[in-house]
């Protein structure tokens, strides 16, 4: 297992971290364990999030810039590096392994990244039927190891005429460094989360452009894992959720967060409009939060 000084903070709760805009937190159904859960599992939807924006951009590349015998394609500006793999002449399949070397490297938006994700595609993601699976091999992001394979579908259209995407995680797992800040010399160890899901992104807006900031999505689904406390949870989207490429934001959906015996979580991103608020609702009271799109936190002193 990797350790360096990246582990003392590690990044990434972003839509659906929470932090309180106002009041103490006694006298309220809304306790310190329930927002640790919610961190949480915002935690891992960053991560593996951020992960997808990191195949779609090799994937993006390669079609566009790949051509003829070229096989590989160094990204000098994030230090990456993106290779296609096709087994024979034809088009499809193809392999498409982005490496960040096994010493790892920091991007343009400040990730350290190291090790390889590997992408199969058996067509191209426009075409119903089309598909990709994504693996990945010995991947860190900011010390944070990212196992598991997600392999996404084109479904077709539905009734209203947009292309509707179905993804699946099977076997996810994140192994995170924790700090035991006790100890005079920061004694780390691992704390894993487990995740698979089943997740569908509609694409309403922006598919006969060629500009992805005007692309909205509606995402639905279920997931279901364990914490770090290795207690069973599952996680619901019970109004779709809508996601505009031009905020940094979920705008609008709800989702409900269900930790064994504790009380229902439910999130409401709002009304559509681009901002960082939310509310939380447990057992009927409810409190306004921020989201936060990049957020430091430290693993240390936990149970």
């Amino acid at each position: 297992m990797k350790f360096n000084k990246w582990s003392l903070f590690f990044t990434t709760i972003v839509a659906g971290a929470f932090m309180f805009s106002s009041c103490e937190m006694d006298k309220t159904a809304i306790m310190e364990d329930d927002l640790i859960f919610a961190e949480e599992d915002a935690l891992s939807e960053v991560v593996f999030d951020d992960a997808m924006e990191s195949v779609d951009d090799a994937v993006i590349l390669t079609e566009g810039q790949f051509t003829g015998g070229l096989k590989s394609m160094p990204q000098m500006a994030d230090c990456r590096e993106i290779t296609v793999d096709k087994p024979d002449s034809a088009r499809w399949p193809k392999e498409i392994t982005i490496d960040w070397g096994e010493e790892g490297c920091t991007g343009p938006n400040g990730q350290t990244r190291s090790g390889k994700i590997k992408i199969t595609i058996d067509g191209w993601m426009f075409v119903p039927g089309s598909s990709r699976s994504v693996e990945f091999i010995d991947y860190y992001i900011n010390d944070i190891k990212v196992e598991g394979t997600r392999t996404t579908t084109n479904e077709g259209r539905n009734d209203d005429g947009n292309l509707v995407f179905r993804s699946e995680l099977e076997n996810g797992k994140l192994i995170i460094p924790r700090i035991d800040s006790s100890s005079t010399n920061s004694a780390v160890n691992y704390i894993e989360i487990s995740k698979e899901f089943t997740r569908f992104r509609e694409w309403v807006e922006g598919e006969l452009t060629r500009n992805p900031w005007d692309n909205v999505f509606y995402i639905t689904g279920h997931a279901e894992g364990t914490n770090f406390r290795q207690e069973a949870y599952t996680r619901t989207i019970t109004y779709r959720l809508e996601k505009n490429m031009s905020c940094r934001f979920i705008v609008s959906g709800t989702v409900e967060i269900s930790v064994e015996e504790r009380p229902v979580i439910t999130l409401d991103y709002g009304n559509g409009e681009c901002d960082n608020k939310a509310t939380v609702t447990i057992d009927g009271e409810t409190k306004e939060i921020l989201l936060r799109h990049w957020h430091r936190f430290q693993f240390k002193n936990r149970p």
